[in-house]
């Protein structure tokens, strides 16, 4: 292997590390959130007055919105490492361009693969990307703008 074939493989595994590290924080600070919700949630629980009622309200959407934020974190995470492995091992096909309908199809491999195509299914609902499986090869396919959660 050529040394710039050696150092092109190299780069992926270096930005799956970065993201790795990137993904304990972002999880680090969702779970801080968290758990000071938890606590603002469960003291305003205690008050029994009508704002005490509302601040609880407010605190279980808030909740509710860091998991959420946290899923779509996995997912990312999972996503990006996933195409950055199946580059560096040359299964990453890209057969169409960057629109509606435009496709990339990946190798999973290992004792994980589930959990991170489950990952990446709970993402790409929310983004309006379409997956299929077939074995341990995954297609990743843009779904049309109207079909995206997402409308930003």
């Amino acid at each position: 292997m050529t040394d710039a074939r050696s150092h092109a493989k190299e780069a992926p595994e270096a930005v799956r590390e970065i993201i790795r590290r990137a993904g304990h924080e972002l999880r680090n600070a969702l779970s801080g959130v968290a758990v000071n919700v938890e606590v603002v949630r469960s003291r305003a629980g205690r008050g029994g007055s009508a704002v005490a009622g509302e601040q609880t309200s407010f605190a279980e959407r808030a909740s509710a919105q860091v998991e959420e934020a946290s899923k779509l974190t996995d997912g990312l995470l999972a996503l990006v490492s996933s195409v950055l492995a199946a580059q560096a091992a040359g299964t990453l096909k890209e057969p169409g361009g960057h629109s509606a309908g435009s496709q990339i199809e990946l190798m999973i491999y290992g004792d994980t693969a589930a959990a991170v195509v489950s990952d990446i299914e709970r993402l790409a609902s929310r983004i309006g990307v379409g997956v299929e499986q077939h074995g341990r090869s995954v297609i990743l396919t843009i779904l049309p703008e109207e079909k995206s959660h997402s409308k930003d």
